[in-house]
């Protein structure tokens, strides 16, 4: 046997090798030993102890139980992450069809705010094209100046993104929201120049916080700008 081998194999004893008083007197002394081993205590073969008394084998059995919950409560959210998922993915697919059934720039802002509360059931929804999208995509309608400086604004790191809304800024992607609120907007790029916006939100500062993600949303604003009507006029 080489000395990695001999290092690599756990040390066996011989059955006469330890004094069983010993082993006795130190788990006497030390009653908490199995408290922070239960793999040890799970492999040892142990009778029910008498009257009264809590035995080992009944530990063991608490522990596969707790372990058992536990493995329970993993498989359930799980699941939950899994059907959240599908039912996300089902709302995406359903947009994405109406998209493909949208003709032309003018009609997508519209088709975009039905969409989203018929399938997402947002409170607010929205498609924006912002100031210069107008020499790239035909009958893009653009947002006035002041509002679309803001959404610019919002989109100047180039990255979809969740986080709450000041009440100008909440203005300025849903007219009807007066108040501060939250939001996940994605950019619309077109051959690297921001030309809009896609943002759901909501009245509530915490609907859309740092840990919702953006990946269907993103989805959905990159199907957006490979529509025909937004390549059929490329002049950037």
């Amino acid at each position: 046997m080489t000395a990695d081998n001999a290092t690599s194999r756990p040390v066996e004893l011989a059955p006469d090798s330890l004094d069983p008083s010993v082993v006795e007197t130190f788990l006497t002394e030390h009653p908490a030993f199995f408290k922070h081993r239960p793999e040890l205590l799970m492999a040892l073969e142990l009778p029910h102890g008498g009257a009264g008394a809590v035995s080992l084998v009944e530990r063991q059995v608490n522990l596969l139980r707790e372990r058992n919950i536990e493995m329970r409560t993993r498989l359930a959210a799980m699941t939950q992450n899994a059907e959240t998922n599908d039912a996300l993915f089902e709302s995406t697919r359903n947009m994405v069809l109406d998209l493909l059934d949208c003709s032309n720039a003018a009609a997508l802002p519209g088709t975009v705010e039905r969409s989203f509360g018929k399938y997402f059931d947002v409170e607010f929804g929205t498609q924006l094209w912002l100031q210069g999208a107008g020499e790239c995509i035909a009958d893009a309608p653009e947002l006035d100046a002041d509002r679309a400086n803001v959404v610019a604004g919002l989109l100047k790191g180039g990255n979809a993104f969740c986080g709450i809304f000041r009440a100008d800024e909440m203005r300025a992607l849903f007219p009807t929201c007066q108040s501060e609120g939250s939001a996940a907007i994605a950019p619309l790029m077109r051959q690297n120049t921001l030309v809009g916006a896609l943002a759901v939100g909501s009245s509530d500062p915490h609907r859309y916080d740092s840990s919702v993600g953006t990946l269907f949303l993103q989805h959905l604003a990159e199907v957006i700008v490979r529509l025909p009507f937004v390549r059929a006029n490329p002049t950037l």
